[in-house]
């Protein structure tokens, strides 16, 4: 119990630093980039966060779901993720100039294409993380990304301020990141996990057979989460959406806080105790409630000091950012419970539930995300966000969580449900009467 403690404090200790080098960033670049370059960045981003899928397949989760595995089985998955990884990156090349032409934005070719490099640095690194995950050691792991964040915080900014690039001082920030954090870890990585000249067509194929559901799944989970950047874009412009990101930014870091420590913990646990189904369900309501009232007192903080906030980190010239940011916190509030069911999936190896969730969940979110975007403001547009996850929070049950834990409708409601009331009380109070905390 202790060593799970020791480590929550070292994982939440690393999430909190990393958001910390996330927000001063964000605070960096609303200083000294416009609303279209922002708005280009959040592109990318989006644009990688869907690439970052591709690049792992679920190999990493595979590893870990596997307890017991040998070394020409752990081999084998090793050359399947560099494969995906050079994969990822040709694939990128290759849609660069098609994206580019599809946002009518020149510089986006140069820009996705340079991206390409941090993909090859992260297929050969994703199974030496999975097995300090696996053995326990993230607090080794934490301590080697928040060095690894803290040198490609101060490589952006020195980019940003000594430079003239903009996107691509991001873009080289996170392959510094990349290539240190593969350093780092092959110095303190077990002799055992490094690589032999060995493949299992077996293991090949039981590793396709689970990554693949995962794959679909995930894919499926990043486009309905990246899916409002990339089509406000398209159709209100890069500038509206560079504000749109700042508030989106800010409204996503408590769960930047939550999810490593959620699929760290969570994940080798669920593995452990997936042959006990009702450890399984004490594991999860008791996750659930904690995960869902955490989640809200950050959010509601955030809201009442949102003007404040705003004006320190983006400065007086962003203040509209404060105003969109009330409309997206159901989302922040609630969505960190799709974690905890993504690791209840991956550690019981059912990732094909979470493939049919994921495509139900995507419909949903695409679906009211559509009807938002025909009234071209970006108010309606916000609200999208919380609606939508109030929608599926609903769903999940029926689809998702009976059929892998089979925990009780009213037990499943109880832990999120009121609070959800609560905090939408609350949040409507603070905002109808302008209570907020100004500094």
């Amino acid at each position: 119990m202790r060593d799970i403690k020791k480590q929550a404090i070292w994982l939440f200790s690393g999430t909190c630093f990393a958001a910390l080098m996330q927000i001063l960033q964000l605070s960096v670049l609303a200083r000294t980039t416009g609303a279209r370059e922002l708005g280009i960045i959040a592109i990318i981003n989006s644009i990688l966060a869907i690439a970052m899928v591709l690049q792992d397949m679920g190999m990493s989760s595979y590893l870990i779901h596997r307890q017991q595995i040998t070394r020409k089985e752990q081999s084998t998955i090793f050359w399947v993720n560099a494969m995906l990884g050079a994969m990822t990156a040709g694939l990128l090349v290759l849609m660069a100039y098609p994206l580019a032409l599809f946002y009518k934005i020149p510089e986006l070719t140069g820009l996705i294409a340079l991206t390409s490099l941090n993909f090859l640095i992260l297929g050969g690194l994703s199974q030496y993380q999975a097995h300090f995950i696996k053995l326990k050691k993230v607090i080794i792991l934490v301590r080697i990304e928040m060095f690894s964040k803290l040198i490609a915080f101060m490589v952006t900014v020195a980019l940003l301020y000594f430079t003239p690039l903009r996107p691509a001082a991001v873009i080289l920030g996170l392959f510094t990141n990349a290539l240190i954090k593969l350093i780092c870890i092959l110095y303190f990585s077990e002799k055992t996990w490094h690589p032999t000249f060995e493949f299992s067509g077996d293991s090949f194929k039981a590793a396709l057979k689970y990554g693949s559901f995962q794959l679909g799944s995930q894919i499926i989970n990043q486009f309905r989460t990246q899916a409002d950047s990339l089509l406000l874009a398209k159709f209100l412009g890069p500038e509206v959406l560079g504000i749109y990101s700042l508030a989106k930014d800010l409204v996503l870091q408590p769960l930047k806080l939550l999810t490593p420590v959620i699929n760290r913990l969570a994940l080798p646990r669920f593995a452990e105790k997936q042959s006990s189904e009702s450890e399984l369900k004490k594991i999860y309501l008791n996750s659930t409630f904690a995960i869902c009232s955490s989640s809200a007192l950050l959010f509601l903080i955030i809201d009442i000091f949102a003007p404040t906030v705003v004006r320190i980190l983006y400065g007086a010239h962003h203040e509209q950012v404060a105003v969109l940011i009330p409309y997206m916190l159901l989302l922040g509030v609630l969505r960190p419970m799709g974690g905890l069911t993504g690791a209840i999936t991956q550690a019981n190896g059912k990732t094909h539930i979470e493939f049919y969730w994921n495509i139900i969940a995507g419909v949903v979110m695409l679906g009211i995300l559509a009807l938002a975007l025909l009234s071209k403001n970006i108010l309606v547009i916000a609200s999208a966000l919380s609606i939508s996850q109030v929608t599926i929070s609903f769903l999940v049950y029926p689809f998702f969580i009976k059929p892998i834990v089979d925990v009780g409708l009213f037990p499943h409601l109880r832990n999120w449900l009121p609070t959800t009331i609560v905090v939408t009380l609350i949040i409507y109070l603070i905002n109808h009467y302008q209570l907020y905390i100004s500094l």
